[in-house]
């Protein structure tokens, strides 16, 4: 009777992004009966939005693998159990009769919404709460807010985070006329920031995104804190030219996955679900366009984003993925004095979403040296 006792920890399916409601399991890692610790991988699961792989959170023996491979849970369920060995197996079949293994009752994910600024529809997708400053977080070409989906749901545990569409991509306004140059843009965002009534905010940029956070942050320095760029454009070695004008020119699924593989260390992260996603954006009227319109952008705009750091006068950090095959990484040497390089292990072009733990890490430590309550910041 004592043994039973023992505690008994579920292992269940997380909610990775602000807009997951379910999950697929594609693999175990760890077979009934085995050892684990604290950290080690469990399971690889994929959305229609990301593929990554759950940790242990506890020390002790998988006894059950509750999900099975190939079948899809909603957020919440319970897909294992960890238990010491003396806890006998009534107890755990108990436990597990005990649970919802559908996780019916999930909470509703959140959703996106449509903010005019401009004259532009931008979509964005903002949660969390906390004290500090908010987050703004700005994806690279061809992408969308999606990308951010598991870093945001997890920053938004401790902090307010919006994640935005840029002009011309996911579900904001495609007809971009008006916009001549990453300027234009940055102007755009200093709008919203306004709409969202929000005085300064970090700035997380992904890829092209950063010169655009750059322009933010020459423009309106005093609505800029903390500045992290995560494998920037414009900074050190060029973009892979044939990658972008590949990118822009696909058409079908092959072609998307082919390309999406070349952003990973690990190629089986691009996903399928990964792929329809940005053919589904690409069959907007005018989104073509304005793919090439930024592409123009990357090409012609000087690349000085060194010089522009060097007279930024806002804490700056700078995180890249060890194996980016896309924007190869500079040396810590080449940064101006202050802005400090971390390299990601294991890690392409999206290292944010490849090894999404280390990359947290890096970002919450950065961020959490230059916090201050929201109510004290001052426009300086």
């Amino acid at each position: 009777m004592c043994a039973a006792t023992v505690d008994i920890q579920p292992v269940l399916l997380p909610s990775w992004g602000m807009t997951m409601e379910e999950g697929t399991l594609t693999h175990w890692h760890v077979a009934e009966g085995a050892v684990v610790r604290a950290g080690d991988e469990l399971v690889d699961i994929e959305t229609s939005k990301i593929s990554n792989t759950l940790e242990a959170h506890v020390a002790g023996v998988l006894r059950r693998r509750v999900g099975q491979v190939g079948s899809t849970y909603r957020c919440g369920a319970l897909i294992g159990v960890i238990a010491d060995p003396a806890v006998p197996d009534v107890a755990i079949d108990d436990f597990i009769s005990a649970h919802d293994i559908s996780a019916k009752a999930a909470p509703p994910a959140a959703r996106t919404q449509a903010v005019e600024v401009g004259g532009v529809r931008l979509n964005i997708l903002a949660a969390g709460a906390g004290k500090g400053r908010p987050t703004l977080l700005l994806h690279g070409l061809a992408g969308s807010l999606g990308n951010w989906a598991l870093l945001q749901s997890l920053l938004a545990e401790t902090r307010y985070v919006i994640a935005v569409d840029l002009p011309g991509h996911g579900d904001s306004s495609k007809h971009l006329s008006h916009i001549t140059g990453f300027g234009a843009v940055a102007e755009l965002l200093l709008l919203l920031l306004d709409e969202l009534q929000i005085p300064r905010a970090d700035l997380l940029a992904h890829s092209m995104g950063a010169p655009i956070a750059l322009q933010m942050a020459r423009r309106a320095p005093a609505r800029v804190g903390t500045l992290g760029l995560i494998a920037p454009a414009h900074l050190g070695h060029p973009v892979t030219v044939t990658f972008v004008r590949d990118l822009i020119a696909a058409r079908s699924r092959k072609q998307v996955m082919e390309l999406l593989k070349q952003l990973f260390f690990e190629p089986q992260r691009a996903s399928r679900e990964m792929a329809e996603e940005m053919l589904k954006f690409r069959r907007i009227d005018g989104a073509t366009e304005a793919l090439m319109k930024y592409a123009e952008f990357l090409a012609n705009e000087p690349s000085s984003a060194c010089r522009e750091l060097d007279g930024i006068a806002r804490p700056v950090f700078v995180i890249w993925g060890n194996e980016d095959r896309i924007i190869a990484p500079v040396s810590p040497e080449s940064l101006p004095r202050g802005v400090e390089l971390t390299l990601i292990e294991r890690a392409g072009h999206m290292p944010h979403v490849e090894q999404c733990t280390a990359t947290l890490n890096e970002i919450v430590r950065r961020l959490a040296s230059d916090q201050m309550p929201a109510s004290q910041e001052q426009l300086t």
